[in-house]
């Protein structure tokens, strides 16, 4: 099977200038780059030439970050959103099922069921 590379002769080139810029950011840094990380750094660049980041791409990473950073603040403050959600949850099934009972045993019994218009004295 054919790599995506050749299908694409942009594709190449612009993987090979992502590659170059990862290379001499490293060399800058820290002098030679190991294997390992050279591995890494093929794939990225590989990565990065065919499906390169988006605007949409970055808002989404920018959404998650914010979203972690509430969870960590609230982890912080001793705030447990989930537990409140859940609290909130179970307080309208609990609503519901009482309602479904309620109105069972008004048909057992022959009731209509409850007006939902509550007309006020006029005096």
């Amino acid at each position: 099977m054919r790599d995506n590379l050749h299908a694409q002769p942009d594709a190449r080139h612009r993987a090979y200038r992502w590659f170059d810029r990862f290379i001499r950011r490293r060399e800058a840094i820290h002098g030679g780059v190991p294997g390992w990380l050279f591995a890494i750094y093929c794939g990225e660049a590989k990565r990065l030439a065919l499906n390169p980041p988006t605007s949409s791409w970055g808002r989404s990473m920018l959404a998650k970050r914010g979203g972690l950073a509430v969870q960590r603040r609230y982890r912080l403050e001793g705030r447990n959103a989930t537990a409140r959600a859940m609290r909130c949850r179970l307080i309208k099934q609990n609503a519901r099922k009482r309602a479904r009972e309620d109105a069972e045993l008004r048909d057992s019994i022959g009731l209509p069921p409850p007006i939902r218009v509550r007309y006020l004295p006029l005096d």
